[in-house]
Formats: C-alpha cells, sequence, structure tokens
C-alpha cells in the first residue's frame, strides 16, 4: 500500500491526531496526518487532500522529506507550518494536539518518531 505523511508544526511543536477508538484502522493512537494514495494519484495531491479532509488546513509549501519502504509499504514524508491552531477534524478522529518532538506520545509508531527527529 502507498501512504501520505503529513508532520504539520506550529510554534516548533507537531500536530498530532487521536483516532478515535471506533476506527477500524489502528483506533484510539495517535498519528500525524496520514491517508493512502489513491490509484493514479500523486502522492503530493494525496497529502493535500488527506491534510484537508482530516484538519480542514490548507498549507503553503508543504516541502517533501523522504521516501520510506517499510515492509510492503511505501511511505512519502512532507512537512509544512500553520500559523493557526483552527483545526477541524473529521470522522477518523476525535481529537488533536501539538506536541514537542522530544515528548511525543507511545502510541506513535516509531517508524514517524524516527522521520521526524531527523527532518
Amino acid at each position: 500500500m502507498n501512504y501520505c505523511v503529513h508532520f504539520i508544526f506550529y510554534n516548533q511543536e507537531l500536530l498530532l491526531l487521536k483516532r478515535k477508538k471506533t476506527n477500524p484502522f489502528f483506533p484510539n493512537i495517535w498519528t500525524p496526518v496520514i491517508g493512502k494514495i489513491k490509484n493514479n494519484e500523486q502522492p503530493y495531491d494525496a497529502m493535500i487532500r488527506e491534510t484537508k479532509e482530516e484538519t480542514d488546513l490548507i498549507l503553503a509549501n508543504p516541502q517533501f522529506i523522504k521516501e520510506v519502504k517499510h515492509k510492503d509499504d511505501t511511505y512519502w514524508f512532507y512537512q509544512s507550518t500553520t500559523e493557526t491552531t483552527d483545526i477541524y477534524l473529521n470522522h477518523e478522529n476525535d481529537k488533536f494536539s501539538f506536541f514537542k518532538c522530544n515528548e511525543l506520545p507511545e502510541s506513535l509508531w516509531l517508524l514517524f518518531k524516527n522521520i521526524v527527529a531527523k527532518s
């Protein structure tokens, strides 16, 4: 499977979304904006779409970080900054918060923690 991942920073803190307990895909964990890349969709376009769907943010100039193959999946990582905390969550998540990069929640996947540490 192919995924886009978007690290969004506000005042040098990382925006993470907490999945609902009822979410069938990895419930009750913290994640950055992440989503599947659709057939015939470019990773950048998927990241913009997923960011809008999950947070209602439209951000200027997200920067590509890297592509990572992990197990059978490929992840395209991007990062950007926002000047607002006006986040509107969709049906997948029930909470958001901003975290210092050295104080990330336990449930955040190690793969994501490692990429954040290097970006």
